[in-house]
């Protein structure tokens, strides 16, 4: 009999979950109005943080209004969405009798949006019961979900979540203290707005912060097992765009060359994960410390980013130093391990210039006997750990946070 297991995976899927049109450019939120329409969208359910100071909810808004579509505004959603949150707005969207949802602010706004969703079309069930793990096999479970068919467009104000673009949901389960990805058929939004008018108001620690994430997507997604060559043509792009642009546009947010390649970076990354690729250690273990601790999901990549990655270095220096030469980084007389060393010297030099502190996961509330329940109710699950380059094993990823607190 012929063996037919020629190699890990013989088979890459790009774009399983699809995703719906991506608009970028200057005024592109007041188009808003008319991509409501589009979508039949009468009465728009909007989610949002609020984004006090900014007016931002309030035009959206007064846009909508004056073009003939009523709005209702839930803007009880916080840092790492949790799951009571997305409940409440399934109940606010069910009694306001919207026929559509309009999230404004960045991943927060946008999952919450997802998550009302995901729960109005399968009957208010709870958000967790959407939860995709290892085990049982997400896409096996995925069939016995009803699909989404209320429409979404997403206002994006953040330069990093991809939130906007891709199909899954990630949601607090308060109860288990995880931080988990919800994935029905049909979540993706319908349409995703990334307006630099709007972008560049966020403040110089949110920009780094988003601005970082979009970096993590990209580097954990170009590194993983499985990536496709449509995946990793875009994210070596959208890694060039950000290491060129996050430090100018996060300490001078109206550079307008700066922000604008920031939306187009951000968003590279986002689809980048849908042609193949993934998330791997770093979100996998500080998706952990968010929902312990509400660390800001940009940030707690940012400060993990370096040791996570040291723990995968041995697996994959190739890609560690292809990444460094699309940097900018001279590499034609290192060595492979010699020139991946140079993607973490830049990558700290970048951390640095966005004065965010790294290293030290216990200044951001995580305590030692919290580490076991990271790797067990976090990352194990998590089909982060299946992309990820190292193969899973229980103790060196306890160990690793433990000497990173």
């Amino acid at each position: 009999m012929i063996n037919t297991e020629i190699f890990q995976f013989p088979i890459i899927y790009a774009n399983s979950i699809s995703m719906g049109k991506i608009a970028i450019g200057w005024n592109s939120h007041q188009t808003v109005a008319d991509e409501c329409k589009n979508q039949n969208i009468k009465k728009a359910f909007i989610t949002t943080t609020g984004l006090k100071g900014t007016g931002i909810v309030d035009e959206i808004k007064g846009i909508l209004e004056y073009n003939g579509i009523s709005t209702e505004i839930f803007d009880s959603v916080t840092s790492n969405p949790k799951d009571y949150e997305i409940m409440e707005a399934y109940k606010a969207f069910k009694e306001s009798e919207c026929d559509g949802v309009v999230s404004v602010g960045g991943g927060s706004s946008h999952d919450c949006g997802k998550g009302t969703r995901i729960v109005a079309a399968n009957d208010g069930r709870n958000i967790c019961d959407f939860a995709a793990f290892i085990d049982p096999p997400w896409m096996k479970e995925m069939k016995k979900y009803k699909p989404v068919t209320t429409p979404q467009v997403c206002i994006n104000t953040t330069s990093g979540t991809g939130a906007e673009i891709t199909g899954g949901a990630l949601i607090t389960n308060t109860k288990l203290k995880a931080k988990y990805m919800c994935i029905v058929p049909g979540a993706a939004p319908e349409v995703a707005i990334n307006d630099p008018l709007l972008i560049r108001l966020q403040p110089q620690n949110i920009a780094a912060w988003t601005g970082f994430d979009a970096l993590a997507h990209a580097f954990e997604s170009y590194i993983c097992r499985s990536p496709s060559r449509y995946n990793k043509a875009m994210i070596l792009q959208a890694i060039k765009l950000i290491y060129e642009n996050l430090r100018e546009f996060s300490h001078n947010r109206m550079n307008h060359i700066a922000c604008e390649n920031m939306c187009w970076a951000a968003s590279m990354a986002g689809v980048g994960l849908g042609f193949g690729g993934g998330a791997g250690i770093v979100h996998g273990l500080m998706h952990g410390l968010s929902a312990l601790h509400d660390c800001h999901h940009g940030l707690s990549n940012a400060i993990f980013a370096i040791p996570g990655e040291r723990y995968n270095q041995p697996a994959c220096p190739d890609r560690f130093a292809e990444m460094a030469e699309v940097m900018g980084v001279y590499t034609g007389n290192l060595t492979k391990m010699e020139a991946s060393d140079r993607w973490f010297d830049e990558i700290e030099r970048l951390l640095k210039d966005l004065e965010i502190e790294t290293g030290n996961l216990g200044r951001y509330g995580l305590k030692k006997e919290e580490c076991a329940h990271i790797v067990e109710k976090q990352y194990m699950k998590d089909f982060a750990a299946q992309g990820n380059p190292k193969d899973f094993n229980f103790d060196e990823c306890l160990k690793l946070l433990d000497d990173n607190i």
